[in-house]
């Protein structure tokens, strides 16, 4: 059911959820920094570019989040991409590099935007826009 704004709070939520995961990754980013900075690197141009990529990622899931949340249609494929790309990422971390407390929340993450932005209220939303 559409709330008083007119958007539905399945979108709502996906947009929040877009806005913490991009949060998220401007903390890696600024984790990463600290990191260089504190305790030289293998190489600096390699770290550096790493925390470039992670703010540039990070950015952008705010503002795609913003977008979601603001019903925009443009925001709902980059959302979908972000979701593809953070499952290898989630799964990486749980399983390969051994850190469940990092992956998992980054897959459930994933599954909580993907299954919010599928609801019929959602996909109407995107339609009548």
């Amino acid at each position: 059911m559409p709330e008083q704004s007119g958007v539905p709070r399945a979108v709502r939520l996906a947009g929040l959820l877009a806005v913490v995961e991009g949060a998220g990754v401007l903390l890696a980013a600024a984790a990463l920094g600290v990191a260089t900075a504190l305790e030289p690197p293998e190489s600096y141009g390699r770290a550096l570019f790493g925390a470039f990529i992670l703010l540039a990622a990070g950015l952008l899931l705010l503002r795609i989040g913003l977008g979601i949340a603001r019903v925009e249609r443009w925001a709902r494929a980059p959302v979908v991409v972000a979701q593809i790309l953070l499952v290898p990422v989630g799964y990486t971390l749980a399983v390969t590099a051994q850190l469940p407390l990092y992956g998992v929340p980054i897959l459930a993450l994933v599954a909580a935007e993907v299954c919010l932005l599928l609801t019929p209220e959602a996909r109407l939303a995107f339609l009548d826009r």
